[in-house]
C-alpha cells in the first residue's frame, strides 16, 4: 500500500483503525495489559485483582 502519505492525519487514522481492529480480536488481553485505572484516588478500591 501507499503508506505513510503526506497526510498524517489520514496515517494516524490508518495506524488507529489497524491497532483497533487487532485490539477487538483479543480484547481480554488488551485489558490485562493496559491498566487505564492503575491509578485510584485515596480511598477508592483497586480496579485489578492482585
Amino acid at each position: 500500500d501507499n503508506f505513510p502519505t503526506d497526510d498524517i492525519v489520514a496515517d494516524a487514522t490508518r495506524m488507529n483503525a489497524v491497532i483497533e481492529a487487532q485490539v477487538r480480536r483479543q480484547l481480554h488481553q488488551y485489558f490485562w495489559l493496559h491498566k487505564r485505572f492503575k491509578s485510584r484516588p485515596p480511598g477508592e478500591a483497586d480496579f485489578y485483582a492482585k
